[in-house]
Order: structure tokens, then C-alpha cells, then sequence
């Protein structure tokens, strides 16, 4: 599903490019798209604000790297595995991958590494790793291998920032002989016609568009505070001296390319909100002949597997109620999407895919514009999906 270059609201939708509209004034907006589906036809599709870095209108064809709201696209390979019997959330990761086994993890499953209870939310501290080597490449993959839960596997949640995109990618490699990324092309983006990527091909770097945060973004290391030194959130605190930014230097055309090309399931998608929304319109139903998954899969990946744990302190780019399926973000405070039937993911700084069964949308907006999500979601979302809900 390409652009054709214009705006697009359908009849009747008209509310929603106003909101649109409102978000660049109050609270304000950087460059910023939506897309939205109704039962697997495009009823919005608008593109707007100002890219500041590279100095021009937010292009048509503009791309971002979406950071978490890759997660739910990896989600998405990991159901279409499943529907088709590569994978099962209840087999033991070590069945696929033996060494994973080491240090107590031989009865770790794939539902717990995808529902965030696996207790590996950081690779160890002191691997001597940096940078990009932190979060992909065969090092760290056999640094997680080795490593030692946090906390018994399937008893706590504890949001997995970046390694919920190694382990997986991992686990997929060995039960199906490709990576996420390659699945990622032929299961959702080729099909469907959308421009997603796990692994930006260079010639394409000119579209993305950066993203600029406004304040302290959350993944970094807050040294003002001083938590109990045997605490979750303390042994959170030092991984993320470690761990690299999460954009790389837009001054060095070298490093973000290299950003832009390694494959990062968990943070690293390059995509827009077209490509979202219809991803998640595919998860409900046909989008130009495509549907992605069946109903009944769908009721398994969405079944909430974390309600019944504890939540550890997570990384703030989501919200201390996050809740989880197999992958998915399900509706809570933070995510509120449509309704309780929404699931999808959120990515730092407000960037948000969600479809909901319920209302037969498939929502997708990204901004360059980086904020930290509050306690009832971003206020730029609120808005559009207000106006979306008011004209159904």
C-alpha cells in the first residue's frame, strides 16, 4: 500500500484530519503521520509538520525508525509462525536452542520470552560489549544464552527493551532457518504492498525522517536517583549506562546508516503509519485480498499473559501498567487504544500501531517529535483516536 501523494480522508472522517490539524499547535507536533483503516479500507491517511533536522515539510514518503512499536511487528512474524506450526509459545526455547538452557533457563518457553517474563531484560552487565554489538550479533545473542534470570522465569514481568528482539530473533532463526527480518518482508511487508523494513536498505536512509527528543528520553540513565542497590531498578540503572543511544549521531552519515541497516526486532523498524494501520487491519481482516492471521490465532496471541504477575519497574517509555499477550501490547491506562479489545505496541517518544476487533480499525501515527508517554498515553493520540472513535 503506497501513497498516492495526496492526503486522504474519507467521508464522514473529517473530524479526524481536524484533530490532526490541532496537534501541531496544542500540544504541538513535529513531523507526524496518520493512517487509519475501517474494515480494510483506508479512511485517513494524512502528513504534516516539519522534519528540523533535515530542514523540509514532512515528505509524503517519509519513513521513521519507530523504535518499540517494532515489537509488535516482530509479534506479528511470531503469530504467522505459530498459525503455520514453526512455532509454539509453550514449547522450551532450548528445544530450538540448546544452549540457551545454561544457568537455570532449560524450562523457559517461548510465550515467557515474548510476554516479557523470561528475567532477561538486559544482556549481563560486564560483557565488555558496545554499542549496536549490545544488541544484535552472535556475541550478546551467547551472552543471553549463558546468562542468569533476574528473577524466576514466568513469576514477574519486567519490560524487555531491546533483548525481547534478540532472543526472538534467535529462537526464529533456529525453528525456521530465516530472521525475523527476512520474515518480516515476506510474511507482512511484501503482501501487503508497505514499506517495512528491519534493515534499511542505504539507498532509502534520504526518507527517514529523525526523531528529535524534546526532553531526557527514558532510556537514559537517571543519576539523581539513588534506588536500593539490590533492586530491580538499580540493576536497570547500570545496564543503561552500558546500553548505546537509541539514535545514532544524525552528524555522522557512517553511523546512521549502520543504525538504519542492523536488524533490531525489538527497537530497530523503519516503517510508517501506513505500513502500521495496515498491518493491524490485516490482523482483523482482508486489506486488498491479505489477511495475516485467523480469527483463532488471534485469540491466542492476544490473551493476556502478564495480568497475573508481578510488574517490575519497566523502562518508562510505555507506562507502569503495561500488559502483555504474546508480543502485543494489550489496552491498558497507558495504552487505551479504542477500547479493552485493543492490542499493538507503543514505541518511545509516542509513536503508536494498535488494531481493535471491536471497532475493525487499524491505527497507525508516528512524530518525530519525541515525548515520554504518560500515565494516560500521549495526548496527541488521545485526540486522533477520539475523533477516529466520534465517526464510526
Amino acid at each position: 500500500m503506497t501513497s498516492s501523494a495526496e492526503p486522504y480522508v474519507a467521508e464522514d472522517f473529517g473530524p479526524v484530519a481536524d484533530a490532526f490539524r490541532r496537534n501541531f499547535t496544542d500540544p504541538g507536533d513535529g513531523a507526524a503521520a496518520v493512517t487509519v483503516l475501517h474494515r480494510g479500507r483506508t479512511v485517513v491517511d494524512l502528513w504534516g509538520g516539519t522534519d528540523e533536522l533535515n530542514h523540509r515539510p514532512m515528505p509524503a514518503d517519509g519513513l521513521m525508525m519507530v523504535a518499540s512499536c517494532s515489537k509488535g511487528v516482530t509479534a506479528t512474524v511470531l503469530a504467522m509462525l505459530l498459525e503455520r506450526g514453526v512455532l509454539d509459545p509453550e514449547e522450551r526455547v532450548a528445544t530450538w536452542w540448546p544452549e540457551f538452557a545454561a544457568a537455570g533457563k532449560d524450562h523457559v518457553t517461548l510465550g515467557m520470552v515474548a510476554s516479557h517474563t523470561a528475567g532477561l531484560p538486559y544482556p549481563p552487565l560486564g560483557t565488555g560489549l558496545q554499542g549496536l554489538d549490545l544488541h544484535r550479533g552472535p556475541a550478546v545473542t551467547a551472552a543471553l544464552a549463558g546468562a542468569t534470570p533476574l528473577w524466576e522465569p514466568g513469576t514477574a514481568m519486567a519490560y524487555h527493551p531491546v533483548t525481547y528482539g534478540t532472543l526472538l530473533d534467535e529462537i526464529v532463526k533456529r525453528a525456521s532457518g530465516q530472521s525475523i527480518a527476512q520474515h518480516v518482508r515476506t510474511l507482512i511487508a511484501e503482501p501487503l504492498g508497505v514499506d517495512l523494513w528491519m534493515g534499511l536498505p542505504p539507498e532509502l536512509v534520504p526518507r527517514v525522517v529523525p526523531g528529535l527528543w524534546e526532553q531526557q528520553s527514558p532510556m537514559t540513565p537517571d543519576d539523581d536517583s539513588a534506588p536500593d542497590p539490590n533492586s530491580y531498578a538499580a540493576q536497570r540503572q547500570a545496564f543503561l549506562h552500558e546500553n548505546p543511544p537509541m539514535d545514532p549521531d544524525f552528524d555522522d552519515p557512517d553511523e546512521v546508516r549502520e543504525h538504519y541497516a542492523a536488524e533490531r526486532p525489538a527497537i530497530g523498524a523503519i516503517t510508517d503509519a501506513r505500513a502500521l494501520a495496515t498491518m493491524y487491519a490485516a490482523l482483523l481482516g482482508p486489506v486488498g485480498g491479505v489477511r495475516l492471521i485467523s480469527k483463532e490465532t488471534r485469540a491466542t496471541v492476544t490473551r493476556p499473559q502478564t495480568d497475573g504477575v508481578e510488574t517490575l519497574v519497566e523502562s518508562g517509555t510505555a507506562g507502569p501498567d503495561i500488559r502483555f499477550g504474546l508480543g502485543y501490547q494489550l489496552a491498558s491506562a497507558s495504552m487505551p487504544g479504542f477500547g479493552p479489545t485493543s492490542f499493538g505496541h507503543t514505541g518511545a517518544g509516542a509513536r503508536l500501531g494498535i488494531a481493535d476487533p471491536e471497532h475493525e480499525v487499524g491505527f497507525g501515527y508516528v512524530t518525530s517529535l519525541m515525548r515520554n508517554i504518560g500515565p494516560d498515553g500521549d495526548p496527541r493520540w488521545k485526540a486522533l483516536i477520539d475523533a477516529i472513535r466520534g465517526c464510526l
